[in-house]
């Protein structure tokens, strides 16, 4: 009986050991998308993502959408250059997203703007030139 005892408590030790690892490690993302006209075809968007550490770099074309999963209890900042234009927003803030699987953010002549549907883009940011 006390081994049915102990095995029992050390099952559910397991359990809410996992269950805690898993609550702490579940991803949400964020995506952007460079939404600006082809015009800019040979204007590089260059977009930094960071958080405690650089987690992605890259310029990304007309059209195209980079995608970054996320720890929930992180603010990811995201820095882009157009040209001589710039801008700064968090890509993923929990005070604001906690709760939504994905936040869009679109690439606009005049800015950044987001949304949790994809569909009715709020605007955020505009590009800044000093």
């Amino acid at each position: 009986m006390a081994n049915h005892s102990l095995l029992f408590s050390l099952a559910l030790v397991i359990f809410f050991l996992c269950a805690t690892l898993h609550a702490e490690s579940s991803t949400t993302g964020f995506e952007i998308k460079n939404d600006l006209p082809k015009e800019y075809a040979d204007v590089p968007l260059d977009i930094l993502v960071k958080s405690d550490k650089l987690i992605d770099h890259q310029v990304l074309k007309v059209g195209k959408t980079l995608k970054v999963g996320v720890t929930q209890n992180a603010i990811y900042y995201v820095r882009a250059i157009l040209g001589n234009e710039f801008a700064s927003v968090h890509g993923f803030d929990p005070s604001r997203d906690a709760g939504h699987e994905t936040v869009f953010w679109l690439v606009k002549e005049d800015g950044f703007y987001f949304n949790y549907d994809n569909a009715s883009w709020k605007k955020d940011s505009p590009w800044d030139t000093e």
